[in-house]
């Protein structure tokens, strides 16, 4: 019909002719706990373990009691939660050290990488975690001041501490670019952290707006493209939050990206069920079996740290010192 020779049509060409996709064959999969910006509490989900500090390290002991856990254990005590189960009030870097140390003396830095909220309180207490050497992530916000960035940066990478630049809408990737990276503040490559889907709250607490599964689409590739332009490199990780929920981080696998599950930030498991998540292990085995059966294994701790150029803890020592090595 169309004078093909007989070698044209003798045979279908081999499929390996394609190249195979650039997808990391290891996912970091984070794991938040409670509190944060979507600020879900009991009210809103009865299992949601924020009501006290002792349920937040009741919560992190049953994700570190599973067989194959989390990359990343990420800690955010929300100000309602900043009391302990007999009802001692503590400050916000306090609350850690009650919660997040003794965590780290039962399971050693094998079991946990430390991800913690340094946002709260005063300064000092902001950076109580990251200068005792709790802290190994945190985040920054490219939205704060100016001189909050310029204070805190230098004094989280003096201490071995790297900080997720985190986006809840598509303007602030211009502001990361401009005051974060351009300034010289974080050189390339950077850790990047997505948290979109969730209801605004007003002119100050903004995010990406996802009614449906093409707008989860849409925005997600449309962030992900606008940070590639200005940072090749990055490592770049999308939280389960509000309505996208376990949709949102399905796709950021697919796409070849990290994760963050857990409790912090949606009440739901599924964008079109009202079904709430009933516990943050719960979620790291669905995210670990997920990614399994897209051909991904989860990143150890050990192999977190060293795919994003943090050093080993020993003790708590942040900067891995010989007197904290001696001492393990």
């Amino acid at each position: 019909m169309y004078d093909f020779t007989p070698e044209e049509t003798a045979y279908w060409p081999m499929q390996a002719e394609h190249p195979k996709w650039k997808v990391p064959d290891k996912i970091s999969i984070q794991c938040a706990l409670s509190g944060g910006g979507a600020r879900i509490t009991p009210k809103q989900n009865p299992t949601h373990p924020g009501a006290n500090l002792d349920n937040i390290r009741d919560a992190a002991e049953e994700v570190l009691s599973l067989e194959v856990g989390p990359s990343v254990l990420h800690f955010d005590h929300d100000l309602y939660s900043l009391v302990t189960r007999d009802g001692k009030k503590m400050l916000p870097g306090d609350s850690y050290t009650y919660v997040v140390k003794p965590l780290v003396e039962k399971y050693g830095w094998d079991k946990m990488c430390t991800h913690i909220n340094c946002l709260r309180g005063d300064l000092e207490q902001q950076m109580l975690p990251v200068v005792t050497g709790l802290c190994e992530l945190t985040y920054t916000h490219p939205r704060a001041s100016l001189a909050w960035l310029k204070t805190t940066i230098p004094l989280l990478q003096e201490n071995g501490v790297r900080a997720e630049i985190t986006i809840h809408a598509n303007p602030e990737i211009d502001l990361a670019e401009r005051l974060l990276i351009r300034s010289g503040l974080m050189p390339n490559p950077n850790l990047w952290v997505l948290l979109f889907g969730l209801p605004c709250k007003g002119p100050r607490w903004m995010f990406d707006y996802m009614p449906n599964q093409k707008a989860m689409c849409q925005g997600l590739l449309n962030a992900v493209d606008r940070i590639r332009e200005i940072d090749p490199e990055a490592f770049i990780t999308v939280i389960a939050g509000g309505r996208p929920s376990r949709y949102i981080v399905a796709l950021a696998m697919l796409l070849g990206l990290h994760i963050r599950v857990g409790m912090e930030d949606t009440v739901f498991q599924y964008p079109h069920k009202d079904i709430p998540c009933r516990n943050n292990a719960e979620e790291v085995r669905w995210a670990i079996d997920t990614a399994r059966l897209l051909g991904r294994e989860v990143m150890t701790p050990a192999e977190f740290r060293e795919t994003v150029g943090l050093r080993s803890r020993r003790g708590f020592k942040p900067w891995g010192d010989s007197e904290a090595s001696a001492k393990a």
